[in-house]
């Protein structure tokens, strides 16, 4: 693949979430608007879909089987099974959701998942970032977010990128594997002053950062030190998130939206909402397991 190429195009209207699961071969994504999670195993099989029970943010794959799974009204554990879904709520999260919501996440190399909240309007910074551990506690990291979206992790577990799309930063923080912990919060990369956004975002072998770029319609890839080093179009204006797939996870993957486009938009940009698939040339890393 020379260029991004459609590789799915159903009835997303927020497609979001991809994650590639090495045990059966598929990537996995989200339709959050739509309560449904699918999967495709990127060889023109059919696809996988599974309802749920609320509106979704984020989940990971568990060592041991299942998803744990950031939905916007708390975590829970998820069986996808042939007769449906099955879902364990965890209770004691700290957060209310009257006020915030649950939204992006993704699991660090010890296996704690991480999910960020928002304020439910977006008027007031009163997201968070937290942590699930697998005793299932849960401890909050960080405040001050206005509205949470991408995180991952740099190849040597120092860095952790986290996305504030409102007012328009990607964040770093130190990271200390060990305790799971994040200090130094700092700006990595400014779209304040864009007229496009940060979105999702995932890291490559060689540890540069791939974000989806929402309103640009594009993937741009930043050095560690925070230089764009390549970008590359879609055919749509709205990309979501961003994950490296395939044997070799030499497949960079994209979801995109339709949800917030007018109906003029919408006839200009047919394809909004598809999966896309590009080959970029680098490899991604694996995906980790929540511990729990």
């Amino acid at each position: 693949m020379k260029k991004f190429e459609c590789i799915h195009h159903g009835d997303d209207q927020l497609g979001e979430g991809p994650v590639w699961n090495d045990q059966d071969q598929s990537l996995y994504w989200l339709d959050c608007v739509g309560k449904k999670i699918s999967a495709t195993a990127l060889d023109n099989s059919p696809v996988r879909t599974w309802s749920l029970p609320d509106m979704p943010g984020s989940y990971a794959f568990r060592e041991h089987g299942g998803l744990v799974m950031a939905f916007r009204r708390g975590l829970a554990f998820v069986d996808l099974n042939e007769s449906g879904v099955a879902t364990e709520w965890i209770p004691n999260t700290g957060v209310d959701p009257k006020t915030v919501r649950f939204n992006d996440g993704a699991c660090d190399r010890r296996g704690r998942f991480w999910a960020g909240t928002f304020h439910n309007k977006i008027t007031e910074p009163l997201g968070g970032l937290y942590r699930l551990d697998g005793d299932r506690s849960v401890h909050n990291m960080d405040t001050g977010i206005m509205m949470s979206n991408g995180m991952a992790w740099s190849p040597d577990n120092r860095t952790m990128y986290y996305t504030d799309t409102r007012p328009g930063y990607v964040y770093a923080y130190d990271f200390d594997l060990d305790d799971g912990t994040v200090r130094n919060r700092r700006i990595f990369l400014d779209y304040s002053k864009e007229p496009y956004s940060a979105d999702g975002c995932t890291v490559d072998a060689a540890g540069c950062l791939w974000v989806a770029e929402v309103d640009a319609g594009r993937i741009a890839r930043y050095t560690p030190a925070g230089k764009r080093d390549a970008v590359y179009e879609l055919p749509v204006s709205r990309p979501s998130s961003v994950a490296f797939a395939g044997a070799n996870l030499d497949v960079l993957c994209v979801t995109t939206l339709r949800f917030g486009l007018s109906e003029e938009e919408k006839a200009r940009e047919p394809l909004a909402g598809a999966l896309f698939a590009l080959s970029p040339g680098v490899s991604g890393l694996p995906e980790p397991r929540f511990r729990g």
